[in-house]
Formats: structure tokens, sequence, C-alpha cells
């Protein structure tokens, strides 16, 4: 037959009191993405915080040499990314609902995903819709000018994008440089055109640098 002590009954007390809190702690993240855990008694502490992407910050030594406002994406809403070189449009990439690479509108379909839909101009291998986005091109020149619901605006005299979806393109006054995205500003050494940090914030814009030989963009998680 099993004895009990007291010392045994408190030990196993304890046990029980101690699994309670910790099954009535709650774990959380806030409104800026940071994980935090939540007690009983209302206090609460971070557990991990997550920086802003969108906040000035210095990035490190490789990334800085390896990237320029000369060529950047511009990921809008987290669904389409345009990708401009020197100002000119030179691809689109629309995303899946699970944030993969889909169509690229100088490459081609990705993946079709399920449910969607292709559709082309007649005689013409030209695309109009792809799933929920379609396409449409300025009648003389033939630039794309909307995807979706994003409009596409060029400078009057040349093929440099100034608009993408309401969000207004600036550039160096001297060069191609793209110094600002909507309210987004870009940083830039002082003697090259090495980007050196980002500022300012809008939950639905985001910068992807390209990279010199990477076609496919990674998927957006």
């Amino acid at each position: 037959m099993q004895r009990f002590t007291l010392k045994t009954l408190l030990l196993q007390l304890l046990l029980l009191l101690g699994a309670t809190y910790t099954m009535a702690q709650v774990r959380a993240i806030t409104s800026n993405g940071d994980e935090v855990m939540l007690y009983p008694n209302g206090t609460w502490e971070y557990i991990s915080i997550q920086p802003n992407p969108y906040d000035y910050q210095e990035p490190p030594t490789a990334v800085g040499a390896g990237i320029s406002g000369r060529h950047i994406g511009i990921i809008v809403r987290r669904q389409m990314l345009f990708v401009l070189r020197d100002g000119i449009l030179e691809d689109v990439i629309i995303y899946d609902s699970k944030g993969q690479p889909a169509y690229s509108y100088r490459e081609g379909i990705y993946q079709l995903p399920y449910g969607w839909q292709v559709k082309y101009e007649p005689l013409s291998d030209r695309m109009i819709q792809f799933g929920p986005y379609q396409f449409k091109y300025q009648l003389l020149s033939e630039r794309l000018e909307r995807v979706g619901t994003c409009e596409i605006e060029y400078e009057m005299l040349s093929d440099r994008v100034r608009r993408i979806g309401g969000y207004e393109i600036r550039y160096n006054t001297f060069s191609n440089l793209i110094k600002g995205v909507g309210n987004i500003e870009l940083l830039y050494d002082a003697f090259n055109e090495r980007v050196t940090g980002l500022r300012g914030q809008n939950p639905n814009l985001e910068i992807y640098f390209m990279r010199q030989g990477k076609r496919r963009p990674l998927p957006i998680l």
C-alpha cells in the first residue's frame, strides 16, 4: 500500500498548480507583429520582437554591396511584383493566394492555380486575363497600362514609369535612380549608388531588390 507523506502531497500540489498556471498562459501576436505571452494576472512580456521592415535600418555589407536603385521590384498588396530597371517596366509577377509566383509578364506562366482561367486576345498570343487579373494595353504604344486594379502610368515623353497603382515613383534629378515609391524613401550612400536603407511605412508596399542573374523571384511568405 502506497503511503503519502506531507512532503509528497505538497510536491504534487505544486506540480498541479504549475501545470494549471502554464496552461493559463496565452501566446498572442500584437498589431506590430511582436509575439507576447499573456499571463492570468493581466501582465505580459515579449517572447520575440520582430523589427519593422519599413523602419530605417542599415543592411549588412553583403546586401549594401549588391543592390542599387536602378533595378528594384515594387510589391503591391503582396499580390503583384512590378520590376523596374532604370525606370522602365521590365516585368510583372503575379502571385497566387499562397504567395507562390504564378505568372511573369516577360516569361509567361509558371503555374496555373486551381480555378484560374487564361484568356488571350483574338488571333493573338497577348494575354488579356490571368485568373482574377485583367490586362489592359495602351492603344497606340501597346504598353501595359493596367494589371488587375493597378494602373501603370508613364512619363509624357519616355517609357519611364511614374506611377503604379496610385503610388508615385520618384527619381533622382540627374539619374534613373529611384529615390521614392509612395511614402517609402530609398536612402543611398553619398558616394555611389548603393542603397543603405529604407525610410517610411506603407502596409501595402514592399521594396524588393533585384540581383544580377536572378530571374524568378522568391515566394512571398
